[in-house]
């Protein structure tokens, strides 16, 4: 029966680890480190030598153990959060139900290691409880596991989401049923993995290495897959239709900043300088273009799944035959957009000026331009404190579309 530990003053710490160290090498008076539900916090203990201890619960809060030992250690239930374990040795250690957030595993030696679900029970005035875990805020709460090695880890239904596991090693790792939404797995090795029944919902899989790894009803939704040769997997069947493949590297990120600068130049020069935006039949999907000037841009059937335009200017530009799903607008100027034929399920378009775009011809008249929505798909669109008065639709269908009633309506009409 486990009862709820206290602090651990430094002092004490220091003859835990002399008493550790004897008993490792079987000496007289040693005795196996024991901090069970014991709280270590902000305390620097790089290269901590504490292999085999027996550590269930314990509390090291923003503790920094870069290169530590710390392998066959028992960490169930134990809380991590904001502590680093950069490059250190944790293989064959058991981090069942541990609180993981903020740590820094990255290049960590995690081989062998178990991560699946766990939960502890201690007696607290004589209730049996879960042990309480003392809070840690931070703005960086995500997991960083990069180019760590977690060769044959155990983390099978484990909840790992948005972690950076970018070129981590998980070869022959178990992953099955795990949550994975929104986590990196850019250039990791995944050979003989078990994904069976993961959800890898927005993953970052760019490059990874799959061969021979397991990927029956894996959900791939949003899922980055740029380079990565699914044909070298193990699978009966494999939805793919809802994935993108976008090449995140710098030299064509950089080649779509030089887009952008220029067409800007050439939206401010009146068309005199610089060049034209056209995004043609491009893979852009969770590029974020929030805030820039893509007046009259080109994006005919091009892929912008989960693509920002949050605040940008899009009047006049053109989205036709597009993917947009799940794409944002929110306070976009969309004054003469064309979205025919785009999809736009799930597309954000929260407070987007919808107006008419009017201009001033060479010859004095004005001519104007309504946002066109034709043959578009609006499935669960979000449309609240949208602003329109008149749009050209036809053949859609808001039934399941959200927002004010008024401007719902406009879609009825045809033009």
């Amino acid at each position: 029966m486990l009862h709820r530990g206290a602090d651990v003053e430094l002092e004490d710490l220091k003859n835990i680890l002399v008493a550790h160290r004897a008993w490792l090498r079987n000496e007289r008076g040693g005795r196996r480190a024991d901090l069970s539900l014991k709280t270590l916090r902000d305390l620097k203990l790089p290269n901590l030598q504490l292999p085999r201890a027996k550590l269930t619960g314990v509390q090291l809060i923003n503790c920094d153990l870069s290169g530590a030992k710390v392998h066959e250690c028992d960490f169930f239930a134990a809380n991590l959060a904001g502590s680093k374990f950069v490059g250190a040795d944790c293989r064959e250690s058991d981090f069942r139900g541990a609180n993981l957030i903020g740590v820094d595993f990255s290049e960590a030696q995690l081989s062998g290691t178990d991560f699946r679900e766990g939960s502890l029970l201690v007696n607290t005035g004589g209730n049996m409880a879960p042990p309480k875990r003392d809070e840690w805020t931070s703005e960086k709460t995500d997991t960083q596991m990069n180019r760590a090695n977690l060769t044959g880890a155990k983390l099978r239904k484990s909840i790992i989401r948005k972690a950076d596991l970018s070129g981590a090693i998980l070869r022959n790792a178990d992953l099955a049923g795990a949550n994975l939404d929104g986590t990196s797995l850019r250039d990791a090795d995944l050979r003989g993995a078990n994904l069976s029944g993961c959800d890898l919902s927005r993953v970052q899989m760019n490059r990874a290495v799959i061969d021979g790894a397991s990927l029956d009803g894996v959900i791939m939704t949003d899922a980055n897959v740029f380079g990565v040769d699914l044909s070298k997997a193990i699978y009966g069947f494999l939805d793919t239709s809802a994935t993108v493949a976008v090449d995140d590297s710098a030299e064509t990120q950089a080649l779509v900043s030089e887009m952008i600068i220029a067409h800007e130049r050439w939206v401010s020069s009146s068309g005199i300088d610089g060049q034209r935006a056209d995004f043609s039949n491009a893979d852009l999907s969770g590029n974020d273009f929030s805030g820039h000037n893509l007046r009259g841009a080109v994006f005919v059937e091009s892929r912008l799944r989960s693509a920002k335009f949050n605040r940008t200017t899009l009047d006049l530009a053109d989205f036709s035959k597009s993917d947009l799903t799940g794409a944002s607008f929110g306070g976009a100027n969309l004054r003469g957009t064309n979205f025919t034929g785009a999809n736009l399920r799930r597309a954000d378009f929260r407070k987007a000026d919808l107006s008419i775009e009017t201009a001033v011809l060479a010859d004095g008249t004005t001519r104007e331009w309504l946002p066109r929505f034709v043959e578009c798909t609006l499935d669960e669109a979000n449309f609240t404190e949208a602003r329109a008065s008149r749009l050209i639709s036809k053949n859609v269908s808001v039934q399941n579309a959200i927002g004010d009633q008024a401007l719902l309506q406009l879609f009825s009409a045809q033009a």
